[in-house]
């Protein structure tokens, strides 16, 4: 018996508030939707009219010209028609399972612009007005870290081992980004968005690495500049490597800051998940920032996959010691790191040793954990660890050793 979910007023079944108010930028200049809209091939990404392959970027394109592009306009379109658009269907299994998806959640916090929606929209799905009440920056690749669940569109590291996959099965997805537009450092692209955030709610930062980028700053004091920063939540998601003091005391300005932390293991299990991070130098920035909890609002943000997924419960108990939430942000791309690939037996060990996971974690748990997938699709995940393992000079089994009895040590 499905869960009955808490579902804002909606003017149809499949409506979500965000294809109306929300810019989701992604590092290398492309826009989507929103961060969870279907991506594999492009699928969700803005494109020109007569072109679905030949993508709108920030700087290159309008904001207007993007907003108002053909996917964004059938999005639209059949949301207001009761459809649900094939690019958004993961939100709608995870409500099939009881589970509260990104369109709920973003129907409840965007509630007071829902009325809004329909009559600044024309009847081909365009929007009469573009206007952000909340805005996404993913700002780049400049990052210092290649986690291994990233890729060299989310990474610039990622650039160094791209050669380990050439000639491969993945080399479709592991080559180099030779889109050249550093939109997060062009003052002008600042300048547009700012006219069209006069009632902005909420910018969400992320990257690559946000604090490597301090063009963004620019952004920010613009609402700091015309008081409207008291009205603004910030939030950010952050590798935790470092903590600028000045973008601290930037971020105090605003209305309610949540601050992010990208920690997905713990120790040695770290460091080859977030290849290669040093668990000392996250530690120090961690006791930093957590200094100021009483400032902001932190949580630890685990992206959950087949390499760490395994120790799920155990990276709860860590957090709980600390007394921090965490959000599990489940790998989908690249797909052959999901979840639902480790083994049948490694499974129903998780499951068997369960202690501190909330119960609706464990639910979303059990949903993508059992996610259905082939045999080729495992066969993927142990190429991609051969070849990741060969490249960097290292062994998934001395960091996670619960892979050894799957894993040949002559890879």
């Amino acid at each position: 018996m499905e869960k009955q979910l808490d579902i804002k007023k909606s003017p149809t079944k499949s409506f979500c508030v965000l294809p109306w108010i929300h810019l989701a930028t992604h590092p290398i200049g492309t826009v989507t939707p929103c961060c969870v809209t279907e991506m594999k091939d492009g699928a969700s990404t803005a494109a020109h009219e007569n072109d679905d392959k030949a993508h709108l970027f920030m700087t290159k394109d309008s904001l207007d010209s993007i907003a108002n592009s053909k996917r964004f306009k059938d999005i639209r379109k059949e949301m207001m028609e009761g459809k649900t658009p094939s690019v958004c269907q993961k939100c709608y299994k995870y409500e099939q399972g009881g589970v509260e998806s990104k369109r709920i959640e973003s129907n409840k916090l965007f509630e007071k612009y829902i009325d809004e929606c329909f009559p600044n929209t024309n009847s081909d799905g365009s929007l009469k007005k573009v206007k952000y009440n909340y805005v996404e920056l993913r700002l780049g690749t400049v990052c210092n870290l290649k986690c291994t669940t990233c890729n060299p569109f989310s990474s610039n590291r990622w650039h160094q081992d791209i050669k380990f996959y050439k000639g491969t099965e993945f080399e479709k997805d592991y080559f180099k980004n030779e889109i050249k537009t550093e939109w997060f450092r062009d003052y002008n692209f600042y300048d547009e968005l700012y006219s069209k955030c006069e009632d902005l709610q909420e910018i969400w930062i992320n990257g690559g690495e946000p604090t490597l980028i301090k063009e963004h700053g620019y952004f920010l004091q613009k609402f700091i500049d015309d008081g409207s920063c008291k009205n603004i939540d910030l939030h950010y998601s952050l590798n935790c490597t470092q903590m600028p003091d000045h973008f601290i005391e930037m971020w105090k300005n605003f209305r309610r800051v949540r601050l992010q932390l990208s920690i997905d293991d713990l120790r040695e299990r770290n460091y080859y998940v977030r290849f290669p991070s040093d668990w000392n130098t996250i530690m120090k920035s961690y006791r930093k920032i957590l200094e100021y909890r009483d400032v902001f609002k932190l949580e630890v943000c685990q992206t959950v996959s087949s390499l760490n997924v395994y120790n799920i419960d155990n990276f709860k108990k860590w957090t709980l010691d600390d007394n921090m939430i965490v959000s599990h942000n489940y790998v989908h791309y690249p797909d052959h790191l999901h979840v639902s690939l480790i083994p049948e037996k490694m499974k129903m060990a998780i499951l068997d040793n369960i202690k501190y996971m909330r119960e609706d974690e464990v639910q979303r748990l059990k949903i993508e954990l059992f996610r259905k997938h082939t045999e080729k699709d495992i066969q993927r995940f142990y190429s991609f660890i051969s070849l990741n393992d060969r490249g960097r000079k290292v062994s998934i089994t001395d960091y996670l050793p619960e892979w050894k009895p799957y894993i040949d040590r002559s890879i």
